[in-house]
């Protein structure tokens, strides 16, 4: 389990330094926009677009992150005292998202697949849709990942051979 919370810390790592660098690009891009259009009179054509397609990437990729921390949207129904009981629960929720990761993930593969076998360019960048959708497998991918190794500490947790502080923090 250790080698596996190495590789999930370094593809954080690696997510941070690209999220940092596409905020970065979509801040400097739309400062430059603001800048031109009131400065100097002057609109870019394909700000809009691109910081459009740089945020739908960053909401994509900042997914892994939050599910890391098992920090996504959740709607508590049914609320556990015994430590066992409440990762029983967890894990099920974990299972549950896994299917629909899963489904996601199957679903954006055809996605991209009839992009790519019907090309459209994007209006004012010329860029093939088909690459600014790789941003969903990807996601998803990393999205199974990580559901399935809360599902492994989950059920290490529940034969014992784990603490609580590896799964929750709670």
């Amino acid at each position: 389990m250790k080698t596996i919370d190495k590789i999930n810390l370094q593809i954080q790592r690696v997510l941070d330094v690209f999220l940092g660098a596409a905020s970065v690009v979509m801040l400097a891009v739309n400062l430059a926009q603001v800048l031109g259009r009131y400065v100097f009179h002057s609109s870019i054509t394909w700000s809009e677009e691109l910081s459009t397609y740089m945020y739908v990437w960053i909401i994509f990729l900042a997914l892994y992150a939050a599910c890391r921390e098992r920090n996504e949207l959740g709607i508590e129904v049914l609320r556990l005292k015994d430590p066992k009981g409440r990762r029983t629960v967890l894990m099920v929720r974990e299972l549950l998202g896994l299917a629909a990761c899963a489904a996601f993930l199957y679903g954006s593969v055809l996605m991209i697949r009839n992009s790519l076998a019907f090309p459209q360019k994007t209006a004012s960048l010329k860029i093939i849709t088909a690459y600014l959708y790789f941003c969903m497998p990807l996601s998803f991918t990393l999205l199974v990942w990580m559901k399935a190794v809360h599902i492994i500490h989950d059920i290490r947790f529940l034969s014992g051979r784990e603490t609580d502080e590896a799964g929750t923090g709670k």
